[in-house]
């Protein structure tokens, strides 16, 4: 299976324009005029399986917690009492058998990335492998798409130490999993890569337009790294 490469762009990104090379770090770029996926062709990676995978695991923590099983939530919290009372039999029946709308989980963006790193073993044992992230990345890029290859490796070694050194200077040994069982520094350091490659996208992948070029240079100067709020505080 074939997977684009998708550039996660960090929320400061989404406000007004801005002409002038020194921003005012409140008024981003307004992303309404143009498409910022542009500007740095990401490359095609072939994740193999770890999409459909990772799309499961996803779905199963979604029935968890449909069936109670994580933050307490009741499947019949919303549910009319005398509403209930009112219904028939194959009413009752057939809304036992199926399930409940849930929205996609609002921790999907935090679990779905760990999960990807663990299926293409580019994280073991809850410790990130650059000797396998390297491997993973030059194997399975397309070919024409190799040139991005060096700035993908550099930015994990940047990102994972910024994020490392922060978690020290804080006294932070690990984050804590959520209640669904998933680590946060993943897609934490899923978010730093991205952001971290698009501020250094080869020059034979990056789209030079105004827009582009200013998006870049507001997010050099207002998004430092790593570029993600980590939850230290």
């Amino acid at each position: 299976m074939k997977f684009g490469f998708t550039l996660t762009i960090l929320s400061t990104c989404l406000f007004a324009n801005s002409h002038a090379s020194n921003f005012n770090c409140s008024a981003p770029p307004n992303l309404g005029l143009f498409d910022i996926h542009s500007c740095c062709r990401m490359p095609e990676i072939d994740l193999g399986e770890a999409p459909v995978k990772c799309n499961a695991y996803i779905n199963t923590l979604q029935m968890q917690i449909v069936n109670n099983n994580v933050n307490g939530i009741s499947r019949n919290n919303n549910t009319n009492k005398s509403d209930e009372n009112n219904k028939t039999e194959e009413e009752k029946t057939h809304q036992q058998n199926t399930p409940p709308h849930v929205d996609y989980p609002a921790f999907a963006h935090i679990c779905y990335p760990e999960c990807i790193y663990r299926e293409t073993i580019s994280m073991t044992e809850n410790e990130f492998n650059m000797e396998n992230i390297k491997k993973f990345l030059s194997k399975n890029i397309n070919k024409r798409d190799k040139d991005i290859v060096p700035q993908i490796v550099q930015s994990f070694e940047t990102c994972l130490n910024n994020i490392n050194n922060a978690m020290r200077a804080a006294g932070i040994e690990t984050f804590e999993k959520l209640p669904v069982g998933c680590s946060p520094f993943a897609s934490l350091l899923y978010g730093c890569v991205n952001a971290e490659t698009f501020l250094h996208c080869p020059k034979k992948m990056w789209n030079d337009d105004y827009y582009c070029n200013v998006a870049k240079k507001f997010e050099e100067q207002c998004n430092p790294l790593p570029h993600v709020i980590l939850p230290i505080s």
